[in-house]
């Protein structure tokens, strides 16, 4: 996994107005903390900052934070992100540093790839119950996916999480027994026929033949 870089700039004035007056210039305030570091108020574009999660596309949100004069950028994992209620705007950033060469654990996008011959067929469907896995690994090895090849299950297969192989350097931290996707037998909807229609249009026909009868014998005398 390629790091996404950010560029940052310190920012040495914050509370309500300095934040207002910060966004209206294209910007969003932003905090980086970490273990043995005194938390560091900063700024970024925030149209920058959504391109770079548009281009994340729920993948791990880990960035370098580059700053002019910094030759060592740090990285930083996005732990929080603050927005408005009513517009969705970017309000705050929270970020927390992680160490160089120290493993961090988060959730990497479960990829489903290929169709079951059975369910090109329609006579199943996939159902997904788990879209990402935990994951712990150092930064730069965090892989974007992890990818799973569907096209040799049949019906009634299941891929349970302890059926992903970590990539190398990483290390899957969830329960290995939780389901990630099964293949299930198509419902087929079978049209039934109303019973009781048939012995409806038969009691119809007898009373007709009934009330036929009488009318009938009418007639007979009539012309007797």
């Amino acid at each position: 996994m390629g790091l996404v870089s950010l560029n940052i700039s310190p920012r040495s004035t914050s509370g309500k107005n300095a934040n207002r007056r910060t966004r209206a210039a294209g910007r969003t305030p932003a905090v980086l903390y970490g273990k043995d570091r005194e938390t560091e108020m900063m700024e970024l574009s925030a149209h920058e900052f959504n391109v770079a999660m548009i281009h994340l596309a729920g993948r791990a949100s880990i960035f370098s934070l580059e700053q002019e004069g910094v030759d060592d950028p740090p990285i930083a994992l996005l732990r929080e992100v603050q927005k408005h209620p009513v517009t969705d705007e970017i309000l705050h950033i929270d970020l927390m540093e992680i160490p160089r060469g120290v493993p961090v654990t988060v959730a990497v996008t479960v990829r489903i790839l290929g169709t079951p011959v059975d369910v090109k067929n329609g006579e199943a469907s996939v159902a997904q119950t788990l879209d990402s896995v935990e994951m712990s690994c150092r930064p730069r090895d965090l892989p974007d996916y992890v990818d799973i090849n569907i096209d040799e299950l049949s019906i009634n297969d299941k891929i349970f999480v302890k059926d992903i192989v970590a990539p190398e350097g990483c290390e899957i931290v969830a329960d290995p027994e939780t389901l990630i996707l099964n293949v299930k037998p198509a419902i087929i909807f079978v049209e039934e026929e109303v019973e009781g229609e048939e012995g409806v249009e038969g009691e119809e026909g007898a009373e007709g033949e009934e009330g036929d009868g009488p009318a009938a014998d009418g007639e007979d005398k009539k012309d007797d």
